[in-house]
């Protein structure tokens, strides 16, 4: 018998279909994977299956959860399902998690609420669900504003599975980790699929995820399903022109070296150390500090492009801030044309920040949600240095939109009205707008499907080419680094540990560290050809 049978799924929001005709089934411990582009639907199937629709929105046919109709339940039904029953895995962990609340009390809150355990088990159970996903060393206590990126969405992840539900949708759940960290989720995902009969529904853009995981897979494209089977079968010879397409766009295609560079570097960084205070182990002495910057030194000419690796954790996130500005680090200094951030004047300053620009991990947390597309995307035309004209504004904001595929109406709408690709592409095209000459890009294509990334990587290679646009592309994606970089740096524990050629230190490593991550980075044709044996 099905553990979960979708039967006609339809979803209108405001009388518009954006779901029509969807229909699968899954057995207790099966596996599917639901591939689509940003806007296809994904999603939002996720939320009709757990009952979870936005306002407006009006679900049709049939959606039965072992012997339960979950479509048409009231609220208390399905919080009976939710957590024990059914898990959940948001795409953003920036919205999942209560920010005012320690992490292990969040988790331990749905072992109480879900799992009538008391206080105590359900502390046990947490410190043992966030060991289980690599956060033992974090520790309960943390909240999630002090973790990275990464470690949010393994904190997500803990709370869905802590209960064991007999159903995980998993909604990009692991987007945002590291290729160390993915490998351990997934692992563990597919641990609990085969011993505890777990079934998983995958929602991706990741296709070498999916077929590593899935033993079926079902292709979305404009809110219906155009093609599925066995996962090997359609990717190894897929019969829609759709699936075709994401295949050939899921490699990054390498884009060519930038012409000659200037040996005299836009950005350097010398001897950055950056240290935390760490929660009091006694009542008095001096607060104990960890180091997350530890002598880090780099530079990056104009038109260059540097990759920047490492686990999460590992000090990505904190160097960008230092390299940016918005972190003053303890010792150490950022100059910009050789000009130092730190005590410059606030005209120079705005003339260092018109040079460099950024494009943050988290497109949710980094856009105003009470603001229209068009006031976001223009905002950093304020460093200007001649006021602009309200028609100057509006021609800028539209021809950056269209530069990352996005159209000039789109400068009316709200960030919640896009999908979380979509969402990115505003936070990139904002960054262009000022016409950089060096872009730091902290995740900027994590969340894109293969499609909008290949898209995306593309405009960054020809503003390369044409601008001599450089950019310093931070990512856990090491093929995508090794296609659109020239250097690579590699980061563990606030050091550098390795740095040369992007394709010598990518297929050719020689830090123990490094040779790590590329055994662990996702292959397509390694995934394919372990499912077929």
């Amino acid at each position: 018998m099905a553990l979960l049978s979708v039967r006609g799924l339809g979803v209108a929001i405001d009388g518009r279909p954006v779901l029509a005709d969807l229909g699968f089934e899954l057995a207790p411990g099966e596996i599917l994977g639901l591939v689509g582009e940003s806007g296809s639907g994904k999603s939002l199937t996720a939320l009709a299956l757990a009952g979870l629709l936005p306002d407006g929105a009006r679900a049709s046919g049939s959606v039965r959860f072992g012997d339960a109709e979950l479509l048409g339940a009231d609220e208390p039904a399905l919080c009976r399902v939710r957590g024990r029953g059914i898990g959940l895995v948001f795409q953003e962990p920036a919205t999942a998690l209560n920010p005012l609340l320690p992490i292990g009390t969040q988790v331990a809150e749905t072992a109480r609420v879900h799992g009538g355990y008391s206080r105590e088990a359900a502390r046990r159970l947490a410190a043992e669900t966030l060991e289980r996903v690599g956060l033992a060393s974090v520790g309960l206590a943390r909240y999630p504003h002090e973790l990275s990126g990464g470690q949010r969405q393994r904190v997500a992840i803990a709370l869905a599975i802590a209960l064991a539900p007999r159903l995980l949708i998993a909604d990009e759940p692991t987007t945002a980790l590291d290729v160390t960290t993915q490998a351990q989720i997934l692992a563990l995902l597919a641990d609990l699929a085969r011993r505890e009969r777990m079934a998983l529904v995958l929602i991706s853009h990741d296709l070498a995820v999916v077929a590593g995981l899935a033993e079926r897979i079902a292709i979305l494209k404009d809110g219906r399903i155009v093609e599925t089977g066995r996962t090997v079968a359609v990717l190894r010879a897929p019969a829609h022109a759709y699936t075709r397409a994401l295949l050939r766009d899921f490699a990054p295609q390498p884009s060519p070296p930038p012409p000659a560079l200037n040996p005299t570097p836009l950005l350097a960084a010398e001897r950055l150390v950056r240290a935390y205070p760490l929660p009091r182990t006694r009542c008095f002495g001096r607060r104990p500090r960890r180091r997350v910057l530890d002598e880090v030194s780099l530079t990056i000419a104009a038109g260059e492009r540097v990759g920047l690796v490492g686990e999460s954790g590992s000090g990505k996130s904190t160097l960008v801030r230092a390299l940016l500005g918005l972190e003053r680090p303890d010792s150490g200094c950022v100059q910009i044309e050789g000009r130092r951030f730190a005590g410059a004047p606030a005209a120079e300053l705005r003339a260092m920040r018109r040079l460099v620009q950024a494009v943050f991990q988290d497109p949710y947390a980094s856009l105003n949600p009470r603001h229209r597309v068009g006031r976001i995307v223009a905002e950093p035309l304020r460093l200007s240095e001649e006021p602009l004209t309200s028609a100057e504004r509006a021609r800028k904001v539209a021809a950056a939109l269209t530069d990352v595929g996005l159209a000039a109406a789109d400068a009316g709408r709200r960030p919640h009205e896009f999908s979380g690709g979509e969402r990115q592409r505003i936070a990139i095209a904002r960054a262009l707008v000022v016409a950089p000459r060096l872009l730091i890009l902290d995740e900027a294509v994590s969340a894109l499907d293969a499609s909008l990334r290949a898209q995306v990587l593309k405009l960054l290679a020809e503003l390369s080419a044409a601008r001599g646009l450089g950019y310093l592309f931070v990512s856990h994606d090491l093929g995508v680094v090794r296609a659109v970089t020239d250097r690579t740096l590699v980061l563990l524990g606030g050091r550098i540990v390795e740095q040369g050629p992007s394709p010598e230190v990518l297929e050719r490593p020689r830090h123990p560290y490094t040779q790590q991550l590329v055994a662990a980075s996702p292959s397509l044709e390694r995934a394919l050809a372990a499912a077929r044996s």
